[in-house]
């Protein structure tokens, strides 16, 4: 049964995914929710597990960094952290990519060919997708104003004439 899931869920987390950066990129607003599902399937890995699972470190930095946005506004420091958490995301995602080898060797052992193949395609994907969010998120609109990373010129009185 747990096999059949993830030969369902692998593909439509993906293509999740890629619809709502295809929607949302110009905001990242797609970005808290397929952090915060893959950082509930990271936690649900451990349970069954019983082993570590380095998702719940990295989504859970762009989950912590996006809910930041929702709160200082999309400051240069947020645009960075975000980037870089996605990055982390993709790196994880990599490891499977760059050891698909042994881990193939070792998980074939419990795992149909089927769900392996599958596996393997979800992982490159993911990781595509992450470094495709990163570099969306790195270049979306300009960092809003706060008063934490700009000053306010309307105070100035200043003409463009002025000058």
């Amino acid at each position: 049964m747990g096999e059949l899931i993830g030969l369902c869920l692998m593909p439509a987390y993906a293509i999740g995914c890629w619809i709502g950066l295809y929607k949302n990129a110009d905001t990242g607003k797609h970005l808290l929710p397929a952090a915060l599902f893959g950082w509930i399937w990271a936690i649900i890995n451990i349970m069954r597990s019983k082993h570590i699972d380095l998702g719940v470190v990295t989504f859970g930095l762009v989950i912590i960094f996006t809910l930041l946005e929702r709160y200082y506004g999309f400051t240069r420091g947020v645009r960075w952290a975000i980037s870089a958490a996605a990055l982390a995301v993709a790196a994880n995602f990599s490891l499977v990519v760059v050891f698909w080898k042994p881990i193939q060797k070792d998980l074939s052992r419990s795992k149909s060919q089927l769900w392996l193949k599958v596996f393997f395609s979800y992982c490159f994907t993911l990781m595509i997708f992450w470094i495709v969010s990163a570099y969306k998120n790195f270049v979306r609109g300009e960092p809003s104003t706060s008063s934490y990373s700009s000053v306010n010129t309307s105070l100035l009185n200043v003409e463009s004439d002025d000058f």
